[in-house]
């Protein structure tokens, strides 16, 4: 992730924006968004978000773990290991 990857204000629209990237880059693009994530105040965590990316894809080129990996990385990197819209600020 860098600089230049879009953030926006809201955590439903930023969590968009990172599946947004993980479709334009690896190719999960299985419909999965930013409302189906966040339930209420219920905090939203890597394991979560990786979990519902992969399990909404049909067919996975490589193993699993090495996509759980990588797509963790990049919640982390953006959120931290959690996230609730009340915490949620884009920088």
């Amino acid at each position: 992730m860098s600089r230049k990857d879009p953030r926006d204000t809201d955590l439903i629209r930023d969590l968009d924006l990172l599946l947004d990237l993980l479709c334009q880059e690896w190719d999960f693009c299985a419909g999965v968004r930013g409302a189906d994530l966040v339930k209420g105040d219920k905090p939203l965590t890597s394991k979560v978000f990786t979990d519902t990316v992969l399990d909404a894809e049909t067919v996975l080129i490589g193993p699993r773990a090495s996509w759980e990996r990588r797509i963790k990385r990049r919640f982390v990197q953006r959120y931290s290991h959690e996230i609730t819209r009340r915490e949620y600020r884009p920088y």
